[in-house]
C-alpha cells in the first residue's frame, strides 16, 4: 500500500510540474515531457502494474485538462507505457533470486546481466516520449496538417529535453526508498567481514 501512495505521490506531482513549472521552462518553445518521466521511473523501480496504473492516471489527467481530441492522451499515454513497459520493467525479486542461483551453480554459463536501472529509465522515458511524439505528429498528418522541418525538430527537441529531465530519477528513486536497501545492505556486509 505504501508503494501505491508514493506512486500516486510521483505521478500528481510530475504531472503538477509539467503543467506549471515547465511551462516557464521551455527551450525554443518546446517543454519535455516529465510525465513520461515519470512513468519511466515507475516502470524500472516498482515494475509494470505501478507502471500501467500511473500512465492511465496520467492520461485520463491531460485528457481531461487539456482540448484535445476526446480520449487521445487517454489512450496514448497507457499504451505507450505498457509497449515500453515490456522492454525496460524490472524483474520481480523471484526471478531475480532465480537467476542468482542459476549463475551461483553454473559460474561458467554466460548470464545476461541487468542493465543499470538509472540507464533503463532514461533509455525507457526517451522511448516513451519518442513514441508520443511520433504518434502526435502522425495523428497532425493525418487531420491534414502537412508535416515540417519545424515539427520535427520541435518533436526531437521535446524528446531530447525529456531526456535531460530524466536527472529527475535520482530525488525520485530515494523518494520510493530505492537507495536506502542498498545502503543497509553494504553496512551488513561490512559487520559481518
Amino acid at each position: 500500500m505504501r508503494n501505491v501512495v508514493k506512486a500516486l505521490v510521483l505521478t500528481l506531482l510530475s504531472y503538477l510540474m509539467q503543467t506549471c513549472l515547465l511551462h516557464q521552462l521551455r527551450i525554443d518553445g518546446v517543454m519535455g515531457n516529465l510525465l513520461a518521466v515519470n512513468i519511466a521511473i515507475l516502470t524500472v523501480s516498482l515494475g509494470r502494474k505501478y507502471a500501467f496504473g500511473a500512465s492511465c492516471l496520467t492520461g485520463i489527467l491531460v485528457e481531461v485538462m487539456s482540448a484535445s481530441v476526446g480520449g487521445l492522451y487517454a489512450v496514448i499515454y497507457p499504451v505507450v507505457g505498457v509497449i515500453f513497459g515490456q522492454i525496460f520493467a524490472d524483474m520481480s525479486d523471484e526471478r531475480r533470486e532465480k537467476k542468482r542461483r542459476q549463475a551461483e551453480k553454473n559460474p561458467n554459463k554466460s548470464e545476461v546481466k541487468d542493465m543499470n536501472p538509472h540507464l533503463r529509465i532514461l533509455l525507457n522515458a526517451l522511448c516513451i516520449a519518442a513514441g508520443i511524439e511520433a504518434i502526435l505528429l502522425v495523428y497532425t498528418s493525418l487531420a491534414g496538417t502537412e508535416i515540417s522541418f519545424r515539427l520535427v525538430y520541435r518533436a526531437l527537441v521535446a524528446v531530447l529535453y525529456t531526456g535531460v529531465l530524466s536527472l529527475l530519477m535520482f530525488p525520485a528513486r530515494a523518494f520510493l526508498g530505492m537507495y536506502g536497501g542498498r545502503i543497509k545492505r553494504a553496512m551488513t556486509d561490512k559487520d559481518q567481514e
